[in-house]
């Protein structure tokens, strides 16, 4: 009855998000509103190549993600000298997300780097797929502490008992880049405030080490972004590892 009761619980929790899986592919060597790891990055007029001003060295341009929903083109560029975690003391800059309204063909411009870019990711298009996913361990007891509560009554061990419990479900059990839906932790829950207004953040999206795309987050981590439901230009970066 516990069971059945927990997998009732979760139903409602459930939600959609967008996978991407990088696919190595030629096509990713052009400018586009598509999403894509690597190669060059969609810009519009007035745009220059960032550099960090911590290192004074060309960021690296990771990938861009196409969302559908808002019509909007997220781009991401990273400092990898400075490897920021976003951590409150690190100099701002040494990441960038650039967010693009109504992307299109015809107003992408070329933009280029002056260096060569060791850092560089193996130029990738994306596989999407929509997935169902419920929040990681880390993070249910935020999302519903009455489901964390009853996985510690039926297990000893309640994070297995959730696991179990995200199985039967049929959501999402894997780390992944994601687009939307519930983050999936490395180490504990993130919850950054907006430096605009207070404001807690929404997770928006999250970037994993992806062995296609010759990406590595310290050891197998993730990069997670927090957007401002206020200021949707506002986003926070957090990287976790093992």
């Amino acid at each position: 009855m516990s069971k059945e009761k927990l997998d009732g619980l979760l139903k409602s929790l459930v939600t959609k998000a967008l996978k991407l899986e990088p696919q190595s592919d030629d096509a990713a060597l052009v400018a586009s509103c598509h999403s894509k790891f690597s190669g060059p990055p969609y810009a519009e007029v007035g745009d220059t190549w960032p550099s960090c001003p911590t290192c004074k060295k060309e960021l690296t341009f990771i990938n861009q993600i196409h969302n559908e929903i808002e019509q909007q083109l997220f781009v991401f560029y990273y400092c990898n000298e400075c490897f920021p975690c976003g951590f409150g003391d690190e100099e701002k800059g040494q990441w960038i997300v650039k967010l693009y309204n109504e992307p299109s063909r015809s107003k992408i411009v070329e933009i280029n780097r002056i260096s060569n870019d060791e850092f560089a990711p193996t130029p990738c298009m994306v596989i999407t797929s929509t997935v169902e996913v419920l929040p990681d361990w880390e993070g249910i007891a935020s999302a519903s502490e009455e489901v964390s509560e009853l996985c510690c009554k039926i297990n000893d061990s309640p994070w297995e008992e959730y696991e179990e419990a995200v199985e039967r479900a049929g959501c999402l059990n894997d780390y992944a880049t994601l687009l939307g839906g519930y983050p999936r932790f490395v180490q504990s829950e993130a919850g950054p405030a907006c430096p605009e207004c207070n404001s807690e953040m929404i997770f928006y999206a999250q970037v994993d080490s992806e062995d296609e795309a010759n990406i590595m987050w310290g050891d197998v981590g993730l990069v997670y972004f927090f957007r401002c439901p206020v200021h949707k230009n506002q986003f926070q970066l957090e990287l976790q590892c093992h």
